[in-house]
């Protein structure tokens, strides 16, 4: 991605009885230690973002993301594998009509586009806020 380029994401915070939050883990090839971000990804052209996130969770976890509800617009510069980077991330609660990711505590995910897998587990709003590397936190404050 150009500097000059802000990429549009729409994300979805999905929640288990216990109020913890389904995320994915993600290493910043720079750095050592993981972080967490919620699930979804870049919005494609003409899509809207609220589409998106629900193709993005079929995509990636193989599963269908229901009763998808607007919380949010964040925008996000950051430097990841030593690259500055510009978000718009549009965040959504929304729930899974499977029930098997919720009976799991950790899973695989899948970017199809890069060929790759990466985890997804539950996490407590205070460990995401307090334990480990979330982005973003202020995510939080509207969940609540």
């Amino acid at each position: 991605m150009s500097w000059r380029e802000i990429r549009p994401v729409a994300l979805a915070a999905v929640r288990r009885e216990n109020g913890e939050i389904l995320v994915a883990e993600h290493e910043d090839p720079d750095e050592n230690d993981p972080f967490y971000r919620l699930i979804g990804g870049g919005v494609e052209f003409g899509e809207h973002s609220r589409d998106a996130v629900v193709r993005e969770f079929r995509e990636e976890l193989d599963v269908t993301l229901t009763n998808v509800a607007h919380i949010g617009t964040y925008e996000r510069t950051f430097t990841f594998d030593g690259e500055r980077s510009h978000e718009i991330w549009r965040v959504f609660a929304g729930d899974i009509a499977e029930g098997w990711p919720y009976k799991h505590e950790r899973f695989e995910g899948h970017e199809p586009e890069l060929g790759e897998t990466f985890a997804v587990t539950w996490l407590a709003p205070n460990r995401l806020r307090n334990d480990v590397t979330f982005y973003d936190p202020i995510v939080l404050d509207d969940l609540d």
